[in-house]
């Protein structure tokens, strides 16, 4: 079965991430997508975005990795929420599974990016 474009740009996403090549999964995302940084705290736009990744690259002191276990994409016309069990580790940390929520949007040329970005899934409620 032919792999879903969406996973493969999740895929290059969590390499670009592990990798800090920040133009790259820049590229992933569109224009004004909104990544949640953490429960209460949002990057708006690619800068604010790229601001962040390199922000939280030192967070993890330069070793950050993810993976993603399950994947579940519910999709219609342009727009496609995705569920996902994604691990994150770091050194010196135990890996974190997190229930995130992806919204990715289709653009005239028939490249999905991800407009949503939110590795936190319904936890940012737990803030409110």
């Amino acid at each position: 079965m032919k792999e879903h474009p969406i996973i493969r740009q999740i895929k290059a996403a969590d390499q670009a991430i592990m990798a800090e090549d920040f133009d790259r999964l820049l590229d992933i995302y569109t224009g004004d997508a909104v990544l949640v940084v953490q429960p209460g705290m949002n990057a708006v736009g690619k800068a604010q975005i790229c601001q962040a990744f390199e922000k939280i690259a030192v967070y993890f002191l330069h070793g950050l990795q993810v993976t993603q276990e399950a994947l579940e994409i519910l999709e219609t016309g342009d727009t496609a929420l995705v569920l996902a069990n994604t691990i994150i580790s770091a050194p010196d940390a135990e890996p974190t599974t997190r229930q995130a929520t992806y919204v990715f949007v289709k653009n005239s040329d028939d490249i999905w990016r991800c407009a949503i970005d939110n590795s936190y899934g319904h936890a940012i409620l737990q803030s409110k």
